[in-house]
């Protein structure tokens, strides 16, 4: 009984193979269509995230005061400008409180 099992199991995945191998040889039919439809809709994607990109970049410089800061264009450019930008932070240089002295514990005197 359990050989039988196994042979049916075996020509179950024989035949299952088969059709997978003729579904994956007609899929290049399929796919200039697909992608196609892919293309089109990411171009109407980019569309309107450029869209939006301009209208919050004009209600910006219609705020006034500073302009718009401008994004590195190179990672090194980008990690110079955090080290100067903390170096010349007022919040980490000002004044320090007073250090005190450190006593030592003596066994001697309790």
């Amino acid at each position: 009984m359990l050989e039988e099992l196994q042979t049916f199991a075996l020509v179950g995945l024989l035949v299952s193979t088969y059709y997978l191998t003729i579904g994956c040889r007609k899929i290049g039919d399929s796919l200039p269509h697909e992608s196609e439809s892919i293309t089109d809709k990411v171009a109407g994607a980019t569309e309107v995230l450029d869209d939006i990109a301009d209208l919050l970049n004009e209600a910006l410089q219609s705020l006034g005061g500073g302009g718009v800061p401008q994004t590195p264009s190179s990672p090194m450019q980008s990690i110079l400008s955090g080290l100067i930008s903390s170096m010349t932070s007022t919040q980490l240089h000002g004044p320090q409180p007073p250090e005190r002295e450190i006593l030592e514990i003596d066994p001697e005197n309790p």
